[in-house]
């Protein structure tokens, strides 16, 4: 039979929805033992169906131990340990069994129980399960100090045709839902999991939210059609309206020309963060005076009054703040950052920028930038962060960096330099491009350098999920750009007086920038490279991982774990003396090795140790009773392990096979 569950409420925020799904569903399937197959959320309601669903009482058996065997009989016959055993725990001699615990032999009795079904479990951790997802924000509607996103009005929940008794607070589950808010009027009768769907679709309801997706997106398109233009939106902005309706009704509008005026990424951004509206641009990507909007009603003419006129107000506030930013220079805007707090521990914005002047030039010179090129990225730095005091940006602090450049721009600061100014905050998420620009990436690398040294100092190092100042997203970030852009930069030069904990973030956010390198590849590397020279350890991950199924890689391995398999723990004397020498094959090793200790060295070129080392092993007793000779021969197989660990320390190295040493 299917299991049906639906948590009705009052309007969920869009953020919450997919979120609050997700959780419930995971703890359920716990509680429940089965896999929830359906999954539907809107504003009002989050829901789930299990199908082929058995509320079955799991049948367990327990092992009751007895005395020891050797005191439970006598020569053969039952002592009285063994029948006050069964006496205690009312159970016959034809009921034991012998059975082996801890090496020895005890009597035993098998009992076998029910335990709970997984309605009855669900009926007494329902409200735990409430409680217990995560939500970004809780409030308590009633006397039961009970607590969710929103105030939970009903629970339909059945089993086949059966109310499953379910409650949260003095709430009781019943056999009833309802329909959309403006749309459909009183409660529905729900008989069984089967026709949830369809009758909420007869009461302009949309369950499900891939359904909702789709039909944003295809009146977006149809409309955009209509009026023969291309629509033009921030990344996520249909799932956010998909989750702000229960049944999706697509509205077209219209601004002034004059609006125009303003920068496109303004105009898009003021339509989507207050309105969630779309733009749209022609044929030659220029936007045009319309919109389209979506609403959880039948449109009219009242609907669309109201939207051309909230966004009218929007526009004009819009146009208003950009023309009075136009007036005044960034330049003059800066003395202004020093009364911006950047971090109560950190100084102020002003602080920050000097500091971002000076560590931008710093990194441009280890890269061997030249001295025009270095004082476009020094001034980048300076004007970098002062769109902080602009109008617009503290109306929408999602245009911070664009506005800056538009404004650099219009005031004739150089192309690169306005650029760098927008793009010195790319990537902000793993799916963005890093910036093209040199100027912009040495920025970029500054200021989110400047983000973990200052901030980490500060105490505000990430832990658990908690990560508020983004650092995890800044050090992958720095990655991104220095692997694209094959920036071989040393961090520990770069910066002065390291904080505590800081050379530990890096190695753990490099390891997990280059996990899809294989975690064994880049802990090989992380154990003997120095995590604060990135590209090193990126670069030579990436050689590790394309050679790793090489047979001439094995090889190495092979003998790099047969050299450290006979060092003892902790051994570090690397002081070899030739006079000790008495084989010719731990001869030629160390001739080998002396070479190779002074030379540039590639991955591949240690193979050519596998066989000397190989034959070192065939013929010379390492562990020599002579204990002289000994150490001697411990100190050139720990010269070679060094020689191997200028790349990694290969005994972290996995194989599918794992090799034979």
């Amino acid at each position: 039979m299917k299991l049906l569950l639906e948590i009705g409420t009052e309007e969920l925020p869009a953020n919450v929805i997919n979120l609050a799904l997700s959780s419930l569903k995971e703890s359920l399937e716990k509680v429940l033992g089965v896999g929830i197959q359906k999954t539907y959320g809107t504003p009002r309601r989050l829901a789930v169906i299990t199908e082929d669903f058995e509320d079955k009482p799991e049948e367990k058996e327990e092992l009751i131990y007895g005395p020891p065997l050797g005191i439970a009989y006598k020569e053969g016959k039952p002592t009285k340990a063994l029948l006050g055993f069964l006496e205690r725990v009312k159970a016959s001699l034809d009921e034991v069994l012998e059975v082996e615990r801890g090496g020895g032999k005890y009597v035993a009795l098998k009992r076998v129980y029910k335990d709970k079904s997984p309605l009855e479990r669900l009926k007494e951790e329902f409200e735990s399960i409430l409680l217990s997802i995560p939500l970004p924000k809780r409030m308590r509607w009633d006397s039961s100090s009970l607590s969710f996103s929103r105030p939970i009005r009903w629970i339909c929940a059945l089993y086949g045709d059966k109310v499953v008794p379910l409650s949260f607070g003095k709430l009781k589950a019943s056999n009833l839902t309802f329909g959309h808010r403006f749309l459909s009027k009183g409660s529905i009768l729900i008989k069984s999991a089967e026709e949830y769907e369809e009758k909420l679709k007869e009461h302009w309801v949309i369950p499900s939210f891939k359904e909702r997706l789709g039909l944003v997106l295809e009146m977006l398109r149809e409309e955009s059609y209509a009026l023969r233009g291309i629509p033009k939106y921030p990344e996520g902005l249909p799932e956010e309206v998909a989750n702000l309706l229960e049944f999706p009704f697509s509205v077209v509008g219209r601004f002034e020309e004059k609006y125009l005026e303003l920068p496109e990424k303004v105009l898009i951004t003021v339509l989507a963060h207050h309105q969630r509206f779309f733009c749209l641009a022609n044929e030659e990507d220029k936007l045009i005076p319309w919109f389209i909007a979506f609403s959880n009603n039948e449109p009219n003419n009242k609907i669309l009054e109201g939207y051309q006129k909230v966004l009218r107000a929007r526009l004009e506030d819009a146009l208003f703040f950009y023309r009075e930013d136009l007036k005044t220079p960034l330049e003059n805007l800066l003395e202004g950052l020093k009364g911006v707090i950047f971090h109560p521990k950190a100084g102020n914005m002003w602080e920050k920028t000097q500091r971002l002047i000076s560590l931008s030039e710093k990194i441009a010179m280890m890269l061997g930038f030249d001295q025009k090129t270095i004082e476009k990225v020094k001034r980048a730095a300076f004007l970098s962060k002062a769109d902080i005091l602009t109008n617009m940006v503290k109306e929408l602090d999602e245009l911070q960096g664009y506005m800056g450049m538009v404004y650099a721009k219009a005031w004739g600061e150089d192309e690169e330099v306005a650029r760098a100014i927008y793009e010195h905050y790319f990537p902000r998420t793993p799916s963005e491009e890093v910036p093209e620009s040199p100027i912009s990436q040495v920025l970029s690398i500054a200021d989110k350098l400047d983000n973990l040294y200052t901030l980490i100092k500060a105490g505000e190092m990430p832990s658990g999920s908690s990560d508020p100042y983004g650092l995890r997203r800044n050090a992958y970030g720095i990655f991104a750009i220095i692997h694209k852009h094959r920036y071989n930069l040393d961090l520990r030069e770069l910066l002065e007086d390291l904080p505590e904990g800081f050379e530990e973030f890096i190695k753990n956010r490099l390891e997990a920038y280059l996990e899809p390198y294989g975690y064994d590849v880049v802990r090989a590397m992380l154990e003997v490279k120095d995590p604060l020279k990135p590209y090193e350890i990126i670069k030579l991950t990436e050689e590790l991982a394309n050679l790793k199924d090489s047979q001439k890689f094995k090889d190495i391995v092979e003998a790099y774990k047969r050299v450290v398999k006979i060092l003892p723990s902790g051994w570090d004397d690397d002081f070899v003396e030739e006079g000790l020498m008495q084989e010719e094959e731990e001869k030629v090793l160390w001739e080998k090795v002396k070479k190779w200790e002074t030379e540039k060295l590639e991955v591949l070129d240690l193979w050519d140790l596998k066989q000397p080392v190989d034959v070192f092993f065939d013929k010379v007793l390492v562990m020599d009773k002579n204990l002289s000779l000994r150490r001697n021969r411990l100190a050139l197989l720990y010269r070679i392990k060094k020689l191997f660990n200028r790349f990694a320390d290969f005994e972290k190295i996995v194989f599918e096979q794992p090799l034979e040493v």
